[in-house]
């Protein structure tokens, strides 16, 4: 099972409703999200969600901070859930500018999920030093192209990694059936960039 806390404005298109404000009375909202493979409820697994504040500052939600926990299952109605999740199996670091191609969203299509009209891609890169950056973007590995307006590219240190997005990339998504990857790159040779996880969220009109 993945673990992985970030601040709360960092998944508030996770966490449905918009978040304004990371401070609570001095102490920062913190979500923490665990990978599951599957149960009764979720055949296709999921994520737990945990929110909480972080009231003794050391950045990580401890068990007593949590305040509120929500499942979110992996594709368990396509064709009538508002929001859609997409695991895209893929993590690597590298110090090379030569790009890492990898991960496999087999027979994806976005036509495949009917009212759909948003996608937006979701990482978590970063890097050892703030003088570099690590750059991911969605990659269709079917036609060995990037897609448009995918890459997110980050200065951000590991202590203070958290999940960016794109803008909606419904549009540069192919009207076909794809494998979908991701490609990956360190901005600087010899400096070390990586990145834990990623994600598709399909949204439904």
């Amino acid at each position: 099972m993945k673990k992985q806390t970030l601040t709360l404005c960092t998944l508030l298109f996770l966490a449905v409703s918009c978040c304004k404000n990371v401070a609570h009375d001095g102490f920062n909202s913190l979500v923490e999200f665990q990978n599951f493979s599957g149960n009764a409820n979720c055949p296709a697994g999921g994520l737990i969600l945990k929110t909480g504040l972080d009231r003794n500052r050391n950045n990580i939600l401890d068990s007593a901070e949590v305040t509120n926990t929500n499942v979110l299952c992996n594709g368990q109605n396509t064709m009538t859930d508002k929001q859609i999740f997409l695991s895209i199996n893929f993590s690597a670091n590298s110090t090379s500018t030569t790009p890492v191609i990898g991960g496999e969203l087999i027979k994806f299509s976005k036509n495949n999920y009917p009212g759909v009209d948003s996608i937006i891609f979701v990482a978590n890169p970063y890097v050892s030093d703030v003088a570099n950056t690590s750059n991911v973007e969605l990659y269709n590995l079917t036609d060995n192209v990037p897609i448009n307006n995918s890459k997110i590219t980050t200065g951000n240190l590991y202590g203070y990694r958290s999940f960016l997005q794109t803008q909606n990339v419904f549009n540069q998504l192919p009207d076909k059936e794809i494998t979908l990857g991701i490609r990956f790159s360190s901005g600087n040779a010899g400096m070390f960039a990586a990145v834990g996880s990623a994600y598709l969220i399909l949204y439904r009109r």
